[in-house]
């Protein structure tokens, strides 16, 4: 089983109780500028999971569209957010058109993508998004780890991939493939490791 189907399959096993936990809005402050940036409402969430971003899109005015690998989330998405639109869908192989979208949301998205991946992720991002579209990407700061497949000891056990970075190692990432960055931020979470996101805002160009 490839890694991006076992995480998908496991994001299907504990839909119900992640999506009852990760309900409150996490990401005010990013929603906040990105609204402030974003010149259009046609938005594509890359890994909308159970919904809880979507909720913040369509409350807002957006024309939303969120996709994920996991029909677990898309189920709870789609029954929370019955004014949203949602698809199963490979991040690296979308269906849009080019263009289609005034910006991209990916929050806690790109993280489960293997780094050998994560250019073509990002092309694919950038190809469905305008010119001058905007978008947002958070991923986790490295802390020991670079990446790799992570049990954890919750939903009644689980394994992920998560992929990890510095700062600045993603930066230049998004720079090497055409993205101009517009703001970078961190994001700390109030849980047990105390998580440091690493927020990007981006610009199409």
């Amino acid at each position: 089983m490839d890694i991006k189907q076992k995480t998908a399959e496991t994001y299907n096993k504990i839909a119900s109780g992640y999506s009852a936990g990760h309900f409150a809005h996490f990401w005010i402050e990013e929603f906040d500028f990105y609204k402030s940036i974003i010149t259009g409402k046609k938005v594509i969430d890359l890994g909308c999971g159970a919904g809880r971003d979507a909720a913040v899109f369509v409350e807002n005015g957006f024309d939303y569209t969120g996709v994920d690998a996991s029909e677990g989330m898309l189920k709870m998405a789609s029954e929370r957010v019955p004014k949203g639109k949602f698809q199963k869908m490979d991040f690296s192989k979308t269906i849009f058109q080019d263009g289609e979208f005034d910006g991209f949301w990916a929050a806690a998205s790109f993280l489960h993508i293997p780094k050998k991946d994560i250019p073509e992720v990002l092309q694919e991002a950038k190809r469905i998004t305008k010119n001058g579209g905007v978008g947002f990407i958070s991923v986790k700061e490295r802390n020991g780890i670079d990446e790799g497949m992570i049990d954890e000891n919750k939903y009644g056990g689980i394994s992920r991939y998560f992929s990890f970075y510095t700062q600045d190692a993603f930066k230049n990432l998004l720079e090497q493939n055409g993205f101009s960055v517009v703001r970078m931020s961190t994001h700390t979470e109030d849980d047990e490791r105390k998580t440091n996101w690493l927020c990007y805002f981006v610009k199409i160009n």
